[in-house]
C-alpha cells in the first residue's frame, strides 16, 4: 500500500480530489467530510468482501431492501417499503419503493434484485480445465472472482422470482430465523445491472448503488472519493462530497484529525482517544458494540487439532492483563463469541481461568500424544493496522509470546496487512492468529455460524480454525430454521458450551466503538451494528 510520504503531498492530493482552494481539510468544510481508515479496501463489490474499510464504503454507495433503524437494531424498510411471508414461512414476498433510481440513472427494480441476489448465490461451475481454475469456473457472467465470503449466510434461499417491475418474491428451502437480519447485511446491496454491464470486472472499483452517495473515483493508496446523489429516495446527503483515505498508522491518522487534515478518525487506541479527548476541538464518541476479538488456532496444524493443546494455550492467558495491554482496561473480557451485549449470549458460561500450572501439565500431554517435544515453534498471524476490536494488535502478539512461552511454546510473529492478513487466515495458512468479528446483524448466529461451522470452511470463508463438528454444525443449523426465540436461546447456549469446551478459538475480548472527529461535525452518530453511515453528516455553522 502507498503510504503519504509527507504531509504536503497528503494536502495535495486532497486538494485535486475536491477542487478546492486552501490547505487541507478546514477549507473545505462544509461541502467536504474526510474519514481516515486503517487501510485500503481491495474490492468495493459488495458480494467478494467481509473487511471493515469496504463496507464503510459499500453502507454508502448501496442501500439494501431492508436495514437497520439510525440509532437501534431493529429493522425498518429501504429499498423495500414492505414485504409479507407465508404460512409456512416458505415464501417472502417483498414490494419494492417506486421511483427509485441508480447512481447511472437506471431504475432500480424487481429484475435489479434478482441479478444481485443471483451473483451471490449462483455456485461454481465444474471447469473443464483444473489446471487453470482448480476451484471451477465461475457459472454467471457477472460474478469475477470465486471468493464471496456471505455466500453461506444466504442457504436457505431456494429461488428468487419476480412479477413486474416491483414485486420480488424469495422461495425457502426452510423457515429461516434469519433470513430478514441477513437481508440488511451489506453483502446483500442491489446492484446496478447497467453498472455490472458497464464495467463489468471492474465493477470492484467502479461501484454503482442506490445510496446516499456516488462513486467518483479511487486512487489506490491514496483516496476514494464519493459525492452526494442528488436522485436518492430519501432525499440527498447533507455533505457534497465524502473522501475516504487510508492512513495505516494509529499516529499518524491522530496527528493529522489534531491539524484539522482530516474530519474523523477510526480504530485509535485506548490511550490515544483519551488524549484527544481533551482537545477542545475534537469530540470522542463512545458507543456499545457487538464484536469479539480472538485467537484463532488452524486445527489443521499440528500439533493444534490436540484438544489438550489448545486447551494449554487458553489456560496460558492471562485475559484481564491482556485487557491492560490491548486496551487500557477499556474492555471487557471475552468469555464466549456471542458477545454480552447481544441477545443470545450465555450470561452463566464461566470461562476457564488463567492457570499456568495445568496449562503446562496439558501441554506436555498434548505434545507427547503428538510425538513432539517441547518447546515447540509456532507462528502467530496478526495485522499490522487497529480494528475496533483489536485497537493494538501487535502489542498484544507480544502479550501472546510471553504468555505461552512458560508451556513450551516458542512463539514467532508475522504481521501483515489487513487485507493480506485476513486472505491468509481464510485460506489456512496460519497456525495461530488474532482475528475479530463485528456484527452484521442482531443475531448470534451472526458470530457462531459464520465464525465456527464446518459450513465456512475455505479459501474464503470465516471459519478460520478450520473446525469440523457434526454436533456443532446440528446446532447451528437447528437454531436457523427454529423460529421460537426461547428455544433458538438453549440451542446457542448449547453451541456456546461446545465451543468453549472443544476450544477451536479463545475469545479474549468485547470492545465499545470509539471514534475521534473534529468539534461542529453534526449528525454522525456511532451504530451497535458497527455500520458507519454519513447521509446524515453535516458541519455545523460557526458560533
Amino acid at each position: 500500500m502507498f503510504h503519504f510520504a509527507s504531509l504536503s503531498l497528503f494536502g495535495a492530493a486532497l486538494l485535486f480530489a475536491v477542487g478546492c482552494g486552501g490547505s487541507g481539510a478546514n477549507s473545505s468544510r462544509g461541502d467536504v467530510l474526510i474519514y481516515a481508515q486503517s487501510d485500503d479496501p481491495k474490492t468495493l463489490d459488495p458480494i467478494s468482501t467481509d473487511i471493515a474499510e469496504a463496507v464503510h464504503v459499500i453502507t454508502n454507495v448501496f442501500d439494501t431492501l431492508v436495514t437497520y433503524d439510525e440509532t437501534t437494531t431493529d429493522l425498518v424498510p429501504s429499498l423495500a417499503e414492505s414485504w409479507k411471508t407465508s404460512d409456512d414461512g416458505l415464501t417472502w414476498t417483498f414490494k419494492l419503493r417506486p421511483g427509485v433510481l441508480f447512481h447511472d440513472g437506471t431504475p432500480c427494480n424487481a429484475a435489479a434484485v434478482k441479478l444481485t441476489f443471483d451473483r451471490l448465490l449462483v455456485p461454481l461451475a465444474e471447469s473443464p480445465d483444473k489446471s487453470s481454475n482448480p476451484a471451477g469456473v465461475l457459472a454467471h457472467p457477472h460474478v469475477y472472482i470465486v471468493d464471496r465470503p456471505y455466500q453461506s449466510a444466504y442457504n436457505m434461499i431456494q429461488a428468487v422470482e419476480i412479477s413486474g417491475d416491483t414485486t420480488v418474491v424469495f422461495k425457502l428451502l426452510y423457515p429461516s430465523a434469519i433470513f430478514l437480519n441477513n437481508l440488511a447485511m451489506f453483502p446483500a446491496s442491489i446492484s446496478s445491472p447497467a453498472g455490472l454491464d458497464e464495467h463489468g470486472r471492474n465493477f470492484a472499483e467502479h461501484p454503482v448503488g442506490t445510496g446516499p452517495f456516488k462513486f467518483v473515483k479511487w486512487d489506490r493508496g491514496q483516496r476514494i472519493v464519493l459525492e452526494q446523489f442528488d436522485g436518492h429516495w430519501r432525499g440527498p446527503a447533507k455533505i457534497k462530497t465524502l473522501i475516504v483515505v487510508p492512513v495505516q498508522e494509529n499516529a499518524t491518522r491522530m496527528q493529522r484529525l489534531e491539524r484539522g487534515e482530516i474530519h474523523i478518525a477510526e480504530g485509535l487506541s485506548p490511550a490515544e482517544l483519551d488524549v484527544l479527548s481533551k482537545n477542545e476541538k475534537l469530540v470522542v464518541q463512545s458507543h456499545e458494540a457487538m464484536n469479539v476479538a480472538y485467537l484463532t488456532m488452524n486445527v489443521e496444524k499440528s500439533p493444534l487439532g490436540n484438544r489438550k493443546v489448545r486447551e494449554a494455550i487458553a489456560l496460558a492467558i492471562d485475559k484481564k492483563t491482556l485487557l491492560q495491554v490491548g486496551y487500557g482496561g477499556n474492555a471487557q473480557v471475552g468469555v464466549s463469541m456471542v458477545p454480552p451485549t447481544m441477545w443470545g449470549h450465555d450470561k452463566d458460561l464461566e470461562d476457564r481461568p488463567f492457570d499456568l500450572a495445568k496449562a503446562k501439565q496439558l501441554m506436555e500431554e498434548g505434545a507427547s500424544e503428538e510425538g513432539m517435544k517441547l518447546p515447540i515453534k509456532l507462528e502467530l498471524s496478526v495485522m499490522n493496522q487497529a480494528r475496533t476490536y483489536l485497537q493494538q494488535p501487535l502489542p498484544m502478539a507480544k502479550f501472546l509470546k510471553d504468555s505461552l512461552a512458560p508451556i513450551g511454546i516458542e512463539l514467532s510473529i508475522r504481521g501483515r496487512d489487513v487485507n493480506a492478513h485476513f486472505d491468509a487466515l481464510m485460506a489456512g495458512e496460519h497456525q495461530l492468529g488474532l482475528a475479530g468479528w463485528n456484527s452484521d446483524n442482531n443475531d448470534p448466529d451472526n458470530f457462531l455460524y459464520t465464525l465456527c461451522d464446518q459450513d465456512n470452511i475455505s479459501k474464503a470463508g470465516n471459519n478460520l480454525s478450520r473446525f469440523r463438528s457434526d454436533k456443532l454444525h446440528d446446532l447451528l443449523t437447528a437454531g436457523q430454521k427454529e423460529m421460537d426465540k426461547e428455544k433458538r436461546l438453549k440451542i446457542y447456549s448449547d453451541a456456546q458450551r461446545l465451543i468453549l469446551q472443544e476450544v477451536p478459538v479463545v475469545p479474549l475480548a468485547h470492545t465499545q466503538i470509539r471514534t475521534a472527529h473534529v468539534r461542529g461535525l453534526a449528525g454522525f452518530q456511532l451504530h451497535t451494528t458497527a455500520l458507519v453511515r454519513f447521509r446524515h453528516a453535516h458541519f455545523e455553522a460557526a458560533k
